[in-house]
């Protein structure tokens, strides 16, 4: 037997804030809870059902990915703020966790987009070593400024918005998976001069009520202007 085999796994949840608090929260012990509790100012940035076997990666602003056991962290309650980041991690002065992600297998891909309008898919299992180094560098490709990361465990369709504003909606078929993490990857949206990528979204979850207008059944494509009646502006006035 393992180390691994005496370790008691059960459901709990994993939260990150923006503020780098992060808990790991027994499904008993929610089921109890009220509000989770937060720092003034302070918003819940993440959160994930997993397991307490389950292996973190805490993914930073300067392209280094660290690694923790679940089981290594104590539980926490909905009332503490739990531990904080930079100290459980040992982060570098201005190092900031910026994504979270749980997973027992290492199976599906991680999704980088870059400000440049480049998006980067590479495999979970890139991720995994056979020591238990706490950190890994290169983590993500340092050529452009990145945007934002997405989790995938399945293909689907994701929005893609630039600051113009401009919108495609793509398929992630079309990104071929890498096995090096400092893939540059590569070109989703093109880009006028002065503008960049700014977000990416589930395309189930924008306000887009006609969603052909910004299909794209290629890579890379500049995109459709957003109308008004597609921007999140005009559904948060509607509410």
């Amino acid at each position: 037997l393992s180390k691994e085999d005496f370790i008691e796994d059960y459901p709990v949840t994993f939260f990150l804030t923006k503020e780098n608090y992060f808990k790991k929260i027994s499904q008993a012990s929610l089921r109890m809870a009220g509000e989770q509790k937060l720092k003034e100012e302070d918003v819940l940035m993440m959160e994930q059902e997993g397991a307490n076997r389950m292996d973190l990666l805490f993914f930073s602003n300067q392209q280094n990915v660290y690694k923790l056991k679940a089981s290594d962290v104590a539980d926490a309650k909905a009332s503490a703020l739990g531990d904080y980041l930079p100290n459980l991690l040992q982060l570098d002065a201005g190092e900031t966790i910026i994504y979270m992600t749980a997973t027992a297998d290492y199976s599906g891909q991680m999704v980088f987009f870059f400000a440049n309008g480049k998006a980067a898919r590479v495999e979970l299992k890139a991720y995994q070593t056979t020591s238990n180094r706490r950190k890994l560098t290169g983590a993500y490709s340092d050529k452009a400024p990145l945007a934002c990361i997405r989790r995938l465990d399945e293909d689907c369709e994701l929005a893609v918005y630039s600051n113009e504003p401009r919108c495609l909606i793509f398929h992630t078929a079309l990104l071929a998976p890498k096995t090096t993490r400092s893939a540059q990857g590569v070109a989703v949206m093109t880009l006028k001069p002065k503008y960049h990528l700014e977000s990416v979204r589930l395309s189930d979850e924008t306000a887009i009520t006609n969603r052909t207008r910004y299909r794209v059944r290629a890579i890379p494509a500049a995109g459709a202007l957003v109308k008004e009646e597609d921007s999140e502006d005009q559904q948060i006035s509607l509410l």
